[in-house]
């Protein structure tokens, strides 16, 4: 980011305008690096009350010409998101609403005059909406103007409550046509849709491939571009998601991550939609997943097993409740609380900033040109949008260092999986509190197909079965759960990982031991809505930052999740890489490139 971003006070833009429709009343419009200063000046008000449109909440800027053949005034919309406050049955609360602001431009006699000054001013809000830097010092012309940008569209009709295209007509398509983004919109059909339909997309055509739906749907997707021979492009393709899912975790995580309050429903959309069209981007973890058959995946959020993969499976009978599913398979799962044995081992982080926590105590780490298109059957599209647009027109919708570890040379390469056997581990019998009457885990159920994955080589990690180095912890016991997260959200209201950044190289690891009281889970869990469990003790659960672990159940039945989809269960080994993937954030701590 330059300097001149940094400095609001930097006027780039400055003139009187009237507006649309015409009553007489003139603004002074003072536009900065981080937002439109509006002051009235006919009538002139009474005080010096400016109201001040800020960049974060805009997300498009057109230039507009009356029907009116006579008319030589020229105008330009600004479309906004701002949180307003908005009347409930039980008082009041805050939400984004719709708000167009159009201003005349009357200066010259002549049409050509003032259109050249209405593209001036949409060109450099267009600037500072994107991130493209401009400062007063340069002339601001329409060839600093951003491309418009193209995005892949991936929609799961069935996710969440079921409502997802309906959302997808009502918010987002608006939304992302007044940011001028331009789309394709595929609806998939079966279980990995998307990701057969990413292996084959030619990747010059797009410059972001955006999921609307769960997380599940993007764990598609990013195996998907693993598949690809191209690899290696194909995942540094920036991917975003829309949150129309159930747990809409990585949502969470981009939400927080732009500094905005936690949301949910309808809410975080908006949010996420904004942002996306802001469209900065960030290199993003993504962690290399081994299972027992030796099939390979790569996950951008969570590895879990015992509480929190049984609620995640368990409550997929509730899926027409939304995301109150895991609320109420959480209440049933207390109820009849399970203890799963197992041994867990792991790469610690030997790092001053990150502390291990080896005694069981929670406790905080750290601070906080034209081209050729493919066809795509069952789409929608706004391709070839005219580049006029009449302003009669209504929108018909009211930083680690990696530290020196062993490095490990796995056989075969991790495109070619080899057959590891569970067999070659001892399990334990089921416990007795998992009898053949209170145990409803589908373990019956379809999993996933296996699928030929590359990516980079786990050189951290011997092969599963073999021995791991003495530098590693290893705890063989009960455990109530075992999760490996590197979002700070295992859902939109699960403030998990509050300390977790997208390309921290870390995975963090919590496990809970047996002995926990339900009360004490339950009110872990409660405090996991605001992150505020990172503040409590208790002598049952660690946390833990690592670069790779490996879990091997001990108990026969159980359920391993690998961003909330299951997979195969017996011994399972994880390590994360670095900043492999990069994801549409549209803000956030450190500003990077856009898309």
């Amino acid at each position: 980011m330059s300097t001149t971003y940094r400095q609001a006070s930097d006027t780039l833009l400055h003139g009187e305008f009237g507006v649309y429709p015409s009553k007489g009343i003139r603004y002074a419009l003072s536009l900065t690096q981080t937002g439109l200063h509006i002051q009235r000046l006919v009538p002139k008000p009474e005080d010096d009350h400016r109201t001040v449109l800020p960049i974060m909440d805009m997300v498009g800027c057109h230039t507009l010409r009356s029907r009116g053949t006579n008319d030589v005034f020229a105008y330009f919309s600004i479309y906004s998101y701002p949180m307003k406050k908005k009347k409930v049955a039980m008082g009041s609360t805050r939400a984004r609403q719709r708000l167009v602001h159009t201003f005349r431009v009357d200066e010259a006699s002549k049409y050509e005059k003032n259109q050249s000054i209405a593209e001036k001013w949409a060109t450099a809000i267009k600037c500072l909406i994107q991130d493209v830097p401009i400062s007063s010092d340069i002339e601001i012309t329409r060839d600093l103007q951003p491309r418009a940008r193209r995005l892949l569209l991936i929609l799961n009709p069935c996710g969440g409550r079921g409502n997802s295209l309906q959302q997808c007509h009502t918010h987002i398509l608006p939304i992302i046509t007044e940011a001028d983004i331009s789309y394709n919109l595929v609806q998939t059909e079966r279980q990995n849709h998307a990701r057969e339909l990413v292996q084959t997309i030619n990747l010059e055509e797009w410059d972001g491939i955006v999921v609307i739906s769960g997380d599940g749907l993007l764990f598609e997707v990013i195996n998907g571009l693993m598949e690809r021979s191209d690899w290696e492009d194909a995942i540094k393709m920036p991917i975003g998601i829309l949150p129309c899912g159930s747990g809409n975790a990585l949502a969470g995580a981009i939400n927080y991550n732009a500094g905005f309050e936690q949301a949910m429903g309808s809410e975080l959309l908006l949010n996420c939609i904004l942002l996306l069209c802001h469209g900065t981007v960030m290199p993003m973890d993504l962690v290399s997943v081994t299972t027992c058959s030796g099939t390979r995946s790569f996950s951008f959020l969570s590895v879990a097993w015992g509480f929190i993969s049984d609620v995640d499976i368990e409550s997929e009978k509730y899926r027409h409740m939304g995301s109150a599913r895991f609320t109420f398979g959480t209440m049933v799962r207390v109820a009849s609380l399970r203890t799963y044995r197992g041994r867990l081992s792991y790469l610690p982080v030997l790092d001053a900033h990150r502390p291990i926590c080896r005694s069981i105590t929670l406790s905080p780490n750290g601070s906080l040109a034209p081209i050729q298109r493919s066809q795509l059957h069952r789409t929608i599209s706004d391709m070839g949008l005219c580049e006029e647009r009449n302003i009669m027109y209504e929108r018909s919708s009211a930083a680690l260092d990696t530290n020196e570890l062993p490095s490990f040379e796995t056989s075969p390469s991790p495109g070619s999986p080899t057959a590891l056997h569970t067999s070659q581990f001892t399990f334990d019998s089921v416990p007795d509190d998992l009898s053949e009457h209170d145990h409803v885990l589908p373990n019956d159920v379809e999993l996933p197909t296996h699928h030929q994955v590359n990516g980079p080589k786990d050189d951290l990690l011997p092969p599963l079965g073999q021995p791991l180095p003495k530098s590693w912890v290893t705890v063989e016991g009960d455990f109530v759960l075992v999760l490996g997260i590197y979002q700070t959200h295992l859902g939109a209201d699960l403030f998990t990982a509050p300390f977790s950044y997208f390309d921290d190289g870390l995975v963090h690891l919590f496990f809970v031991k047996a002995g926990i009281s339900r009360t004490a889970l339950v009110r872990l869990f409660l405090a996991m809505e605001k992150g505020t469990h990172v503040g409590m003790e208790c002598p049952y659960v660690v946390h833990v930052p690592v670069r790779a672990f490996r879990l091997e159940p001990l108990t026969t039945k159980g359920i391993l999740t690998v961003d909330g989809e299951r997979v195969e269960y017996g011994p399972v080994q994880v390590q994360v890489h670095r900043g492999l993937g990069n994801l549409i954030t549209g803000s956030g701590r450190v500003r990077m490139t856009s898309f």
